[in-house]
């Protein structure tokens, strides 16, 4: 693959463009430019993958899934998230499932080129390490909303924090980040819709009463 592919996926984004700005000549000449379209690219917990991926473009849903089918999402991921570096560190299989849900464009890496460049990169290594203990904090917190909150309560504080960070949200982003079914997440938007909290007749969903949907997620059980 010609080095010039390489630096024009690096430079089409600028959070990615900051991480690979100090990594070694030898590994940025190494790395490989691969596009999927959606569903295409599937990387499946328990087993050993040998390529580190740098998002560039798109986003990929990190799963969970049972041997009867059941599955939980622990995230989503847009671009400069890493997937498989903790794997590559710790030479591990993948402990949970990766899908992309939308086009992807990645840069992909060996993983002894990802440990290398850790190595000698200083300032990627202290990178990694905030951006590891950053993953670990939302992954705590979101286990304790799965664990702790019923269904109506975990909608409820996704709907809040869309609302304090004005971003929008629809039915299809809740299902990455809530434990219940679509269905389910159906029937509580339609409570809501009756009570006159939200207004989900749109994609994207509108608080209607916000004091009245903080006063569920305190009293819900």
């Amino acid at each position: 693959m010609s080095i010039e592919k390489i630096y024009e996926a690096i430079n089409s984004n600028r959070i990615v463009h900051e991480i690979v700005a100090n990594a070694p000549l030898n590994v940025i000449e190494r790395m490989q430019v691969v596009t999927f379209e959606v569903g295409r690219f599937m990387l499946h917990q328990d087993e050993y993958h040998d390529y580190t991926y740098l998002l560039v473009e798109g986003r990929v849903k990190i799963y969970l899934i049972s041997p009867n089918g059941k599955s939980v999402v622990l995230d989503v991921y847009g671009p400069g998230m890493f997937l498989g570096e903790q794997e590559a560190i710790i030479k591990k299989p993948y402990s949970a499932s990766i899908i992309n849900i939308t086009p992807v464009t990645l840069l992909k890496m060996s993983n002894q080129d990802f440990v290398n460049w850790s190595q000698h990169d200083h300032r990627f290594a202290n990178r990694m390490i905030s951006y590891l203990s950053e993953q670990i904090y939302h992954l705590t917190k979101r286990t304790e909303r799965y664990s702790l909150y019923s269904a109506m309560q975990q909608i409820g504080l996704e709907l809040m924090q869309s609302f304090k960070e004005q971003r929008p949200i629809s039915r299809e982003q809740l299902t990455y980040r809530v434990d219940t079914s679509y269905r389910n997440i159906n029937r509580v938007l339609k409570q809501l819709s009756e009570l006159g909290i939200i207004d989900a007749s749109k994609p994207a969903i509108k608080i209607i009463n916000v004091e009245e949907l903080q006063r569920i997620i305190k009293t819900e059980e």
